[in-house]
């Protein structure tokens, strides 16, 4: 596995359940509960991800993201 997908991944395991990686594309896809986003946003962009996707779901006040390294 890629070193940064790996990071990024890992990091983002640790504030939700579902994860999805791309190696290829160097992509995160994650569900992150809204009052966790900015810490997510924050870290990832540190490793060099920016946000291309975001999307709220209401009923569970979560937040559907996808990042991808630069």
């Amino acid at each position: 596995m890629n070193i940064s997908v790996a990071r990024a991944s890992s990091f983002c395991e640790e504030f939700s359940d579902y994860v999805l990686y791309d190696e290829n594309f160097e992509s995160v896809l994650l569900n992150v509960h809204e009052e966790y986003f900015s810490t997510v946003f924050r870290e990832l962009r540190k490793l060099g991800y920016i946000l291309v996707f975001k999307t709220r779901l209401s009923t569970t006040n979560s937040l559907t993201c996808t990042f991808i390294r630069e």
